[in-house]
Formats: C-alpha cells, sequence, structure tokens
C-alpha cells in the first residue's frame, strides 16, 4: 500500500458564458497540515483481509498528496488493493467519452448540433431530430440502454450480446421527451459516442482516447476496456455479498464502451485531475469545455456538463461523477476554489463511494468549513418555552447541543437553512449577523430562538 499524505448555437454560446464565471480565477491555497493518516484509515476500517474495498486519492493543485488501498483486489489469491490497482470505474467513464465528442468537434469531424442520423444513419427517424450534444447532456430523451435490457429480462451477463444492446437502441420508436426540453439519465446515448467514434474517425473509442488524452498525460495504465480477453496487469475484481460471503461479481461480455468500461489506477486518475488546472491534452480550453453545462431549448441550464455534475457541497461548488456497475462503485468530488480532487474507486456492491468522499471532503476541508460555520456557533433562547440550545462546531461540523449528552449534527441546505433529523432550522440576519433562528417540524410552525 502507498501512503504519500506528505506529500452554432445561442445556447452553446450561453454555457460557456455560465462555465466561465462558475468558478473563481485563482484557486485558494489551503494548508492540510491538520489531516492525520489515521484519520483518514479510520474511515475506511471496515475493509480488511476478508473483503472488497476501496482505492482512496487526494490531490492538491494537481499533486497526488495521498494514496491508499483497503481492502483487497482479487479474495481468492489474497492480493490487496493498492494505488496502482486497476479497477472500473462505472459512469465516471462518460467524461473521457464526452470528452472524445468535443475532441473530434475541435477536429471538424463532427458537429455537435447535427442530425445523428447524419453520423449514424441506423438512428430510427424520430418526430425530432437528436443530436450528440444531446447525447453529451443527456437531452436527447433516449430511453436507458440498461433499464430496456431490464425490461426486456435480458441481464448484464454473458448470454447478453453487445449487438442486444444495440439492437435495443436502434429498436427505440419513441422518445422519453421532445429532444433538449428535459435532462433524463441515459446510458444509450453514451454507449452511441463509441459508434459515433468508429464511424468518423475509423478508429475506436479506446485508440481515440489514447492518442488525445491519455498517451499526452501519461495516463499508460488506463484503457477503455473493448478487448474482452484482454490481460490487465492488476486488474481488480468486483464483489456482491452473498449468504457466503463476497461474491464474485463483474463479468466481461458487453464491448461497447464509452458509458463505462474504463479501467484507471487512482495514480492515473491524479493525472486527469490535474488536466483540470493545467491542460497537456489535445483539447484545446479544456476545462471551460468540460464544465459546460447543458442548455435546454428555453435557454435555462442544467447541472450536467461534459459527463461531469456541476453542484455544490456545504457551499462550495464541486465538480464530478460517480459511477456504479456490477459491483465497481466509484466517486469523483473536485473543488475548483482550493484545486482540491477527491478519488474513491471501490469493488463491492454494497459500498457507499460518495459517502466516502464527503468524509473525505470533511477531513480535508475542516478549516474552511469550521471557519464557514463559526458565524453560527452561539446560545440561543425562546423565552416561551424557557429553552436554550448551544450550537458549537466540533470537527469542521455544526451541532445543536438538545442536553449534556445528546447533540444532533446540522446538515447544510443551502443559504442559512439547515436540517438535523426531522428539524429544519433557518437563521435569521439584521445587518448580515445572526439574530436568531426558526426551528419547524412536520407538527409544529416555526419557533423561533433568539441568540444571546
Amino acid at each position: 500500500m502507498n501512503d504519500m499524505h506528505q506529500n452554432r448555437s445561442l445556447p452553446f454560446l450561453f454555457a460557456l458564458l455560465i462555465s466561465l464565471s462558475a468558478f473563481p480565477a485563482f484557486a485558494q491555497q489551503i494548508s492540510y497540515d491538520h489531516v492525520d493518516s489515521k484519520d483518514v484509515h479510520a474511515i475506511f476500517m471496515d475493509y480488511d483481509e476478508t473483503t472488497g474495498g476501496c482505492v482512496i486519492g487526494i490531490a492538491d493543485h494537481g499533486e497526488l498528496i495521498f494514496s491508499n488501498g483497503y481492502g483487497m483486489a482479487n479474495l481468492e489469491y489474497g492480493i490487496p488493493l493498492e494505488s496502482d490497482s486497476r479497477l472500473m470505474i462505472a459512469s465516471i467513464s462518460k467524461q473521457f467519452a464526452a470528452a472524445a465528442m468535443l475532441m473530434m468537434e475541435q477536429e471538424g469531424v463532427l458537429d455537435l448540433d447535427e442530425n445523428l442520423q447524419t453520423y449514424i444513419p441506423e438512428i430510427p427517424d424520430f418526430d425530432e431530430p437528436i443530436t450528440a450534444r444531446q447525447l453529451i447532456h443527456h437531452t436527447s430523451g433516449l430511453r436507458d440502454l440498461f433499464s430496456l435490457l431490464h425490461l426486456k429480462d435480458l441481464g448484464l451477463d454473458p448470454t447478453t450480446t453487445t449487438e442486444d444492446a444495440l439492437e435495443l437502441i436502434r429498436n427505440q420508436q419513441r422518445l422519453n421527451f421532445r429532444p433538449n426540453t428535459n435532462h433524463v439519465y441515459s446510458n444509450s446515448g453514451y454507449v452511441l459516442m463509441s459508434v459515433l467514434t468508429e464511424n468518423l474517425t475509423g478508429m475506436t473509442l479506446r485508440e481515440y482516447t489514447d492518442k488525445h488524452f491519455f498517451k499526452p498525460l501519461g495516463m499508460n495504465a488506463t484503457h477503455f476496456h473493448d478487448d474482452l480477453e484482454m490481460i490487465v496487469p492488476k486488474r481488480t475484481d468486483s464483489y456482491r455479498p452473498t449468504d457466503n460471503g463476497p461474491g464474485r461479481f463483474y463479468r466481461d461480455n458487453i464491448d461497447r464502451v464509452g458509458a463505462r468500461g474504463l479501467f484507471t489506477t487512482i495514480e492515473d486518475f491524479a493525472l486527469w485531475d490535474a488536466n483540470f488546472i493545467d491542460n497537456r491534452t489535445n483539447l484545446d480550453q479544456f476545462t471551460e469545455r468540460m464544465t459546460e453545462k447543458g442548455v435546454h431549448n428555453n435557454g435555462r441550464s442544467h447541472s450536467y456538463a461534459a459527463g461531469l455534475r456541476i453542484g455544490t457541497y456545504r457551499g462550495l461548488e464541486t465538480v464530478g461523477h460517480g459511477g456504479n456497475y456490477m459491483g465497481f462503485r466509484s466517486s469523483y468530488m473536485r473543488f475548483p476554489e482550493y484545486e482540491l480532487g477527491i478519488m474513491v474507486f471501490c469493488n463491492m456492491s454494497d459500498i457507499n463511494p460518495a459517502a466516502h468522499a464527503r468524509q473525505l471532503a470533511d477531513l480535508y476541508l475542516m478549516e474552511f468549513f469550521e471557519e464557514t460555520f463559526s458565524e453560527f456557533a452561539g446560545r440561543y433562547r425562546n423565552e416561551g418555552f424557557a429553552r436554550e440550545y448551544d450550537l458549537l462546531i466540533e470537527d469542521g461540523d455544526l451541532y445543536l447541543k438538545k442536553s449534556s449528552r445528546d447533540k444532533e449534527r446540522l446538515i447544510w441546505q443551502n443559504g442559512d437553512l439547515f436540517s438535523a433529523g426531522g428539524w429544519t432550522l433557518e437563521f435569521t440576519r439584521e445587518d448580515e449577523s445572526i439574530t436568531g433562528f426558526t426551528v419547524e417540524t412536520s407538527r409544529t410552525g416555526k419557533i423561533t430562538f433568539n441568540r444571546l
């Protein structure tokens, strides 16, 4: 294990302006000296030599400052998970397929707003044409491939072929909605990206991404797994719980990649994360293009960019994605304001990597959260109930102290709004200063507590 803790359209232009204004021009510097590797290890203590587990990485301004593996890559042979273990990262693969679409547009071989039938003649005649841009942003209306497989009682096992999957996409007669009027996650569009790449470049998606992204970045342990007989060094198996303990899960059967199918390591992925700071790929304006939000026909943007979700966590802007496919579960979460990247790649179907990523964010950004929540800390009283509550900050979190032994963590929602169990707390201000809060439960109206 490796422990390195020292270390042509108006919507298009509109979306670009949004993406450029979404993130600060200069990232803030912050020290992570307060983070003890023991605290990181404690988050993953449940994963050992009897279980699958996770490989994690923390990148600070493009430098991998911590990486480690917890649990096993292969339970049969007793091989532990390590920083160079190769895992299939499920839907996090989508950002690489989306990057390929943007690269083909840059090369002039793909018009993102052209009727998709121009490039894939097998696409059905829908009432309105769909486009590659809509595939990227999940706004085409195509029905989801994996849901269709389930409805047709076709499993994700060796009896289901690539042709079975493509036939389901080709046979769709109707869309879920008019193109670019809604956003519904669909793996079908990302599977079609591999077909687009071959039809327009004569290269597989694997070859194309290797040429324009992986080789320039030195991501030598990363590839789209479109050769089902290929030997992958340091490959990780995936598992699921059974009555007899962990059972093997992932099977190679569908070689159409794009929606999933990327094998990589934490060490390689850290190079991808660094590219959002210093672009070394062939795609110009990499960060701006990758974080460009989709825009509906009505001019309203949504949170999905190029295989990446743009969001917030505890008041900070985030960029990332999750993945879940046959026991491989993954989470990528980066904070542009601090250029902090958090990667959690797991190989057990009952692990929640997104929850672990948030735990790591809470740990590494503790000082920021403490400073953010400091204005809320203090004592508050309701005279009618003759009741006082203390709000405390502990380890970067805000707590409502109900008694000497009972306290509840406040979960930030937005602005001055928090939740705690079944309670909703909203702070009140006067001249920007906190003057109190209102608390509301499912069976009460708002009750006011004033700050002492």
